[in-house]
């Protein structure tokens, strides 16, 4: 089974070890009915039914994964699991209780982040389902072979959304090239810092990077940036970045970690996010590694940081 590693990871049982696998080949998107946190529908699942999806987001963004995409959930009815031993990743959302309204931001930029992972690490095909068994991505009502007495689901509001903003954007950011997150908005703003100050990295811990200051972006609405390193690790070390959002009553929230591998000498790397922001939010940096060896304790260096991206405010 496999793990999105921007969830929060909370495993539904039996579920998660008696159902069947799957080779997955869509997503599906899905609206729950009910204004509900990712907690709240692992709670629902766990005590009230078993028509489960993968992931479940609540309006704030907050993310959890269930089931492994490679074991079969219950939500999408024929699609679940095909005879060809293909079958659906679903996410469930926080909604109101008639499907009226539209996904917020901060959920848009949790289903782009799911679709791309999918893209990349089960090798979805960037385009919409042209039928109920082919692979791509969609939502809930595109086939009736998706739900098994008709749906309205995720809303018409929603359907209108996936096909202007969260399909286009999971299709810019998977192919390289990021969508305009304000199209014919204001033209956006620069980012653009540089420091050789020395930094340590101890091993196994996350340490917040300043780049002529911790705040690479504040005052934004949405961005796309990339922080490169030079850094000097054991070689064969794994490198971690990751972004997050700095709130000012001092929770965060946590972007998807990306890894690199160190090199022999000093290593060249580079982490790369597109995002949302909410209001009061500021966006900061930070990376660790993970030794080659148990044993290697040694501690590691950034010799220079770079931070270059858009954002739009």
């Amino acid at each position: 089974m496999a793990w999105y590693p921007g969830a929060t990871k909370m495993e539904l049982q039996p579920e998660s070890d008696d159902q069947p696998a799957i080779r997955p080949t869509q997503f599906i998107l899905h609206s729950v009915g009910a204004p509900w946190t990712a907690r709240r529908l692992y709670e629902f699942w766990r005590e009230s039914t078993n028509l489960e999806s993968h992931f479940g987001v609540g309006y704030g963004g907050d993310l959890a994964q269930y089931i492994g995409t490679q074991t079969r959930a219950d939500a999408n009815y024929r699609a679940n699991l095909r005879p060809d031993g293909s079958g659906a990743v679903s996410i469930e959302t926080a909604s109101n209780l008639e499907h009226t309204d539209p996904w917020t931001d901060r959920q848009v930029d949790r289903l782009v982040e799911v679709g791309v992972w999918l893209h990349q690490y089960h090798g979805l095909p960037l385009r919409v389902c042209r039928s109920w068994d082919e692979p791509g991505y969609g939502y809930h009502r595109l086939f009736p072979q998706w739900s098994s007495g008709g749906t309205a689901c995720p809303g018409d509001a929603r359907v209108g959304q996936f096909h202007d903003v969260v399909f286009p954007a999971i299709v810019a950011r998977a192919s390289g090239r990021p969508a305009d997150p304000q199209p014919g908005g204001a033209a956006p703003r620069t980012l653009g810092e540089y420091t050789d100050a020395r930094t340590a990295l101890v091993p196994g811990a996350w340490t917040t990077l300043s780049v002529n200051g911790q705040t690479l972006i504040s005052g934004a609405k949405a961005y796309t940036a990339t922080v490169f390193l030079t850094v000097t690790v054991p070689a064969g070390s794994t490198l971690q970045g990751r972004f997050y959002h700095q709130r000012a009553d001092g929770s965060r929230w946590n972007g998807p970690i990306v890894e690199r591998i160190a090199t022999v000498g000093a290593s060249f790397v580079d982490f790369t996010h597109h995002g949302s922001v909410s209001e009061g939010e500021t966006v900061r940096f930070e990376a660790c590694y993970d030794p080659p060896a148990p044993g290697v304790r040694d501690p590691g260096t950034v010799s220079a940081s770079r931070a270059r991206g858009l954002y739009w405010t």
